[in-house]
């Protein structure tokens, strides 16, 4: 069902812009009341304080203020008012976050600083950890979902691996739920939006008994699709995409048996189906594109002006992904005797299937099902630690254990044309010579596998870690953090499949034949069959921090500090083979590893509030020279995974909250980050390297980014309160592209959130009206070579046809809510 459609785009846009106004974001507000006498009579005076914000950024509780850490803290309130419900609606109130989705939600990828894992490989590990409720997430695909109800969160800027462990060497998103509460309440909402949107809520939390206290929640959301379908001549008849519906449950239990010991029980499950993620085109090679457009009945992007932001994506299959997502933990922290002891316990299990047409194009050319290409992650962790304090001391130890098995099913199918698609372009680049059906071997006729391969990797991380903070004065503090890190990984991998005529071409035009590689394509080499392989790597890493805080006043603290970051080394899970020039060219190459990224970061910075504690200023500037960068970049055939030497990132970063007093009511908060985030110079490999990277700005990476909010409180009418908040970010322009093609640049770009909510003390009811991306900016999410589709032999040549998916479109609703 399909809301509000009639209502323009414009006429929305226009309205709540003029309703709501400029920058600025939200922080917890204290007000002291002072009496005053003024002319015999008594006045009351209102000073609004920005109160302590209160982060974890450590793994003990300590005010933003005093953390020697770049942080960007963001309370419960000021994440619904910006309209944040997953960790892609954070960039919008964090600056220097930029997270993207390329062919499947579950591909979602978080970047700090331009620094993030580059490419759709699980094999590579996150650069930026997401962290929930202490249980650290295996990917931030795997991360990516509904949120729920939260507390708070932290977005940690910089290596994070002394406290939170490998895959945190550009940052952490550390997510703090809420817990059971004391008190009964219990919430429900409604909101009903265009593009079908539809998302119902309900949570309830309170006491059970004298030691015992619950929190239950749960939400459905369902959206229609963003981007219309050229379906050509099927089997697919559903003309538009990104269309989903989900469900999600969470349940904690919380025991204090004693003051000295808490316990806290969660578990969740989440049920996700899609129809997503399909590019659209940026643009159209002259040579295929008409032949494209000929198999696909007339549906083909040739056939068509080329404008990506007409939302009209080409398809001919089904595009179904599912994902079931599930999990429980344990959290304890008891006081004893030596100190607070903290147990977290979790085990995860998610698993996706994706549906694609894979070659992005209405003609039937080859495809993937949801029911036989999947990825699986099951993961145990434990985390033990022991803190505690002197007087010149606050110190800690822990040791960290994670198992975490990696299953993956790659099935690619061919469809009906791709016979007929490839014996056109080999009689074209033969002169009329050359005869496809001619070769022995597979002809590709029909519907049949093409690949069908199975990995399954299993990885073991065993830690032991210490940081602690010596008070050498009362204005200088001295941090020292160690962790220890052990990594061991197996792959086992089983190449299969319908056999292809990579064998006869070689014998036939040689390595270097005009033809031989358009025959030798990873997933039609016939040398593949049959194929299987075990790797083994184990690594060792040792990080650390030093950090020096001196505090130069009561309201001004500055900071220097070193951070040695560590990304674990693995495995390319996709099919891999030499080159052409290699000494076993177009043969399997079955050793598929590449090594472990490090980073040494330095920082200097401070933080500041003014006397009145209206206004909290922090800065820092940064640099962060990577060593080993994982680079994970799509050919246009395949994905190739190589290490680059270096990547230097550098700038520096502001951060304010401010109460100005010249309006009552008004809380303002942004942040502006300068980065520079670049390759080193390099000797590039054709193919492996594209020669565009050495000394270039990296993708995803703008030089400027930045956020602003402002929300403001008043009185509406009779008792009734209103609040209205516009949260924006900026950025620079960046590439989009992992080899950093023209093609791909993302120009620069403002997205604005808004939302005004009306409430009163006196009434359980809320109404909020809210739209995101107000202003309908258009740009790109990440644009990537079309498949099969380009003249290009390689990465490194002018792409020809590429393509990109798309950020969200202006959405907006309308949400009621009931609290009892």
């Amino acid at each position: 069902m399909y809301y509000f459609n009639a209502v323009s785009k414009t006429t929305v846009s226009v309205s709540l812009a003029v309703l709501l106004f400029a920058a600025g974001a939200h922080a917890q507000v204290e007000v002291d009341e002072q009496g005053a006498a003024a002319s015999g009579a008594e006045n009351v005076e209102a000073t609004r304080r920005l109160g302590a914000i209160t982060v974890t950024a450590q793994k003990r509780e300590q005010s933003l203020q005093d953390v020697p850490i770049v942080v960007t803290a963001l309370s419960g309130e000021l994440l619904s008012d910006a309209g944040v419900q997953d960790i892609k609606d954070l960039t919008v109130v964090t600056p220097g976050l930029l997270v993207t989705s390329s062919s499947k939600q579950a591909n979602t990828t978080a970047r700090i600083r331009g620094i993030g894992t580059v490419g759709d490989n699980p094999g590579l590990e996150s650069s930026v950890g997401v962290v929930i409720d202490g249980v650290p997430r295996a990917r931030n695909g795997v991360s990516f979902g509904d949120l729920g109800e939260i507390e708070r969160i932290e977005v940690l800027k910089g290596p994070q691996g002394t406290l939170f462990g490998k895959s945190t060497s550009a940052g952490v998103i550390n997510v703090i739920t809420k817990k059971p509460s004391d008190e009964l309440e219990s919430i429900f909402e409604v909101g009903i939006g265009n593009e079908g949107f539809l998302r119902t809520s309900a949570e309830v939390t309170g006491p059970l008994s004298k030691t015992v206290s619950g929190r239950l929640f749960g939400v459905y959301e369902e959206r229609g699709g963003l981007l219309d379908v050229k379906t050509g001549n099927g089997p697919r008849t559903e003309d538009e995409t990104s269309q989903y519906d989900f469900y999600s449950v969470r349940g904690q239990l919380r025991f204090e048996p004693s003051s000295d010991l808490e316990i806290l029980l969660s578990a969740d499950y989440t049920d996700r189906e899609e129809d997503c993620c399909m590019g659209d085109y940026i643009a159209v090679d002259p040579a295929r594109g008409p032949l494209i457009t000929l198999l696909a009945g007339g549906d083909g992007a040739s056939a068509f002006p080329i404008d990506p932001f007409d939302r009209v994506a080409f398809a001919n299959r089904d595009a179904t992904q599912t994902t079931e997502d599930w999990g429980v933990s344990a959290n304890i922290e008891w006081q004893s005797g030596l100190g607070e002891l903290t147990s977290i316990t979790s085990y995860r299990d998610w698993e996706n299937g994706s549906g694609q047409d894979t070659d992005f194009s209405a003609a039937d050319l080859w495809y993937r099902d949801d029911e036989t290409s999947r990825d699986a992650f099951a993961t145990f962790s434990q985390e033990l630690r022991l803190a505690g304090a002197t007087d010149n001391v606050d110190w800690q130890v822990g040791v960290f254990y994670a198992n975490e098995t990696l299953d993956r099913t790659d099935f690619i199918t061919y469809g009906n044309d791709y016979f007929f698609y490839f014996q056109q372009l080999l009689l074209g680049a033969s002169g009329g010579a050359f005869d496809l059906s001619s070769l022995p071997g597979n002809i590709y006729t029909g519907e049949a596998n093409a690949t069908a391969d199975v990995y399954e990797q299993t990885a073991d991380t065993y830690a032991i870690f210490t940081n602690n903070t010596f008070s050498l004065s009362d204005q200088f503090d001295l941090t020292v953090g160690l962790r220890y890190t052990i990594d061991e990984k197996t792959l086992e991998s089983n190449f299969n499949g319908e056999a292809g005529s990579c064998t006869t071409a070689l014998a036939v035009f040689g390595p270097t034949g005009g033809l031989t590689p358009t025959l030798c394509l990873p997933w039609t080499n016939d040398n593949f069959v049959g194929v299987s392989a075990t790797q083994d790597r184990s690594d060792e890493d040792l990080s650390g921090t030093v950090k020096g805080a001196y505090r130069v006043s009561e309201n001004l603290m500055s900071y220097a500090s070193y951070s040695r970051g560590y990304k674990a080394g693995g495995f390319n899970l996709d099919r891999s083979q030499f080159g052409p020039s290699d000494p076993t060219p177009f043969q399997p190459n079955l050793d598929t590893s590449f090594d472990p990224e490090t980073v040494d970061a330095y920082e200097v910075g401070f933080k500041t509030n003014n006397a009145a504690n209206s206004l909290f200023f922090n800065g820092a500037i940064f640099y962060q020279e990577y060593s080993d960068f994982q680079l994970n970049t799509f050919t246009g055939t395949s994905f190739i995974v190589t290490s680059v030497p270096g990547v230097i990132s550098k700038g520096a970063e502001f951060d304010v909250r401010y109460l100005p007093e010249q309006l009552e009511g008004l809380t303002l908060q942004g942040g502006l980050v300068y980065a520079e985030t670049q390759y080193d110079d390099f000797e590039a490999v054709d193919f492996f390297a594209p020669p565009r990277l050495p000394g270039s700005t990296i993708s995803f990476a703008p030089r400027w980014s930045g956020t602003l909010a402002a929300t403001y409180e008043t009185s509406f009418i009779s008792d009734w309160d209103a609040r209205f908040n516009v949260s924006s970010r900026f950025t620079s322009k960046y590439n989009s592209g992992s080899n950093l093609d023209p093609l791909k640049e993302v120009e620069e770009l403002v997205v604005v959130n808004a939302r005004m909510s009306f409430y009163s003390d006196n009434s359980p009811f809320e109404l909020e009206l809210w739209a995101q991306n107000l202003f309908d900016e258009d740009y790109y999410e990440l644009a990537f070579d079309t498949p099969l589709q380009g003249t290009a032999a390689t990465q490194t040549a002018p792409g020809t046809a590429v393509g990109a998916f798309l950020s969200p479109p202006l959405t907006f609703g309308a949400t009621a809510r009931v609290r009892f």
